[in-house]
């Protein structure tokens, strides 16, 4: 197989992405784009600047250093390839005002205290690239409400459950008492199924209480909508949204973020009054796309994102990322010199570099930042 050429000087570099092995990740499932069999958890896969995990120049006279020391990358977006075989935490990530008081909050704090990884808004966007399970936003609170009635809980969780605002509702879940957690979550799989709750949310809700039995996360998750991607559709997460993604293969693009505040579903710290707290009640997921070429560019996100599977032109002006997703990709138009990309190498653009022509032989990602 080729490698790949560098483009230009300066502001376009060739890069792989970082590898982050989270233990909800699917055994080597990102093998095809790192190039590697590890025999353990691959879960995602980071192109970006990103302190946790800048990604490193692998070809031209930056060899050897990374986005993170380049300025001319700074702000850039952060684009991943996601495999999750378990499911991932409850969470919400914080707005910019949220996020820079806990920043500068938790500066006199021991550093493994810490909440946040660094002091900026995190909006995000996934796009399936198999069926992917999500849940994400509310859903129907008497629909809600209904499950937890059937699954025997207090009446006075049900009647907050159906008439609350949500993030009391939420308080009212996980301040519940650990015996009648334990007594009420083994009945929700059979009450949703009882209450007409689709075949796939069943199914989900499923693989989330199998995964984390007697974790109050699972009687929150009753709270969430559910919705499951086919290959080429998406969310859109606003910063402020409870979410949590259950299991698939997807594409995510996010802003230059890792602010993460959970609320079940993992075994690292939960923050349930910094996450609720951060909840937005303006705020929602949005679905998007459905096919392969169609330009995804969800209201207040800061990136739009196509996969490409033919020819495309990306304008100069912002920062722009090219990964190859499948087969090699060609990338010209940004100086003296083309470049074929392999399957899990990126080009990163600079907004000052010219205009880039990229010719997938199979298919690439595309991200382009704002303006």
């Amino acid at each position: 197989m080729r490698r790949s050429r560098q483009i230009a000087a300066s502001g376009v570099h060739v890069v792989r992405g970082v590898l982050k092995d989270y233990a909800w990740g699917a055994v080597d499932g990102l093998s095809r784009w790192t190039g590697a069999s590890t025999g353990g958890p691959q879960a995602e896969l980071w192109f970006g600047a990103h302190p946790a995990g800048p990604s490193p120049v692998v070809h031209g006279p930056d060899t050897g250093r990374t986005l993170a020391d380049l300025p001319e990358h700074a702000g850039m977006p952060l684009v991943k390839i996601l495999a999750a075989s378990t499911p991932l935490s409850l969470q919400v990530h914080p707005d910019a005002e949220t996020a820079g008081a806990g920043w500068l909050r938790q500066a006199d704090q021991p550093r493994e205290t810490w909440l946040y990884s660094d002091d900026a808004e995190k909006r995000e966007m996934l796009v399936a690239l198999t069926a992917f399970d999500v849940h994400a936003g509310w859903r129907d609170p008497e629909e809600a409400a209904d499950v937890f009635a059937r699954a025997g809980a207090p009446e006075s969780l049900v009647r907050t459950v159906a008439t609350a605002d949500r993030r009391d509702a939420v308080r009212a879940v996980l301040d519940l008492d650990r015996a009648e957690c334990a007594r009420i979550e083994p009945q929700l799989v059979a009450a949703a199924t009882a209450g007409g709750w689709s075949s796939s949310a069943v199914s989900s809700l499923a693989r989330v209480a199998a995964t984390h039995p007697a974790d109050p996360g699972v009687l929150l998750a009753v709270l969430l909508d559910h919705a499951t991607l086919a290959p080429g559709e998406g969310v859109a997460v606003p910063a402020g949204v409870i979410h949590s993604y259950v299991v698939g293969l997807a594409i995510e693009v996010m802003t230059s973020s890792d602010n993460v505040l959970r609320l079940g579903l993992t075994p690292k710290p939960v923050a349930v009054d910094e996450a609720l707290a951060a909840v937005r009640a303006d705020r929602h997921p949005m679905p998007l796309g459905g096919f392969v070429g169609e330009v995804l560019d969800p209201p207040g996100m800061p990136f739009d994102l196509v996969i490409a599977d033919q020819p495309v032109r990306v304008p100069t002006g912002t920062h722009r990322v090219v990964m190859s997703l499948h087969r090699q990709t060609r990338v010209t138009g940004a100086g003296p010199s083309d470049v074929s990309l392999t399957e899990g190498e990126a080009a990163v653009a600079a907004p000052g570099e010219a205009d880039l022509i990229v010719e997938p032989e199979g298919s690439a990602v595309v991200v382009t930042g704002v303006a």
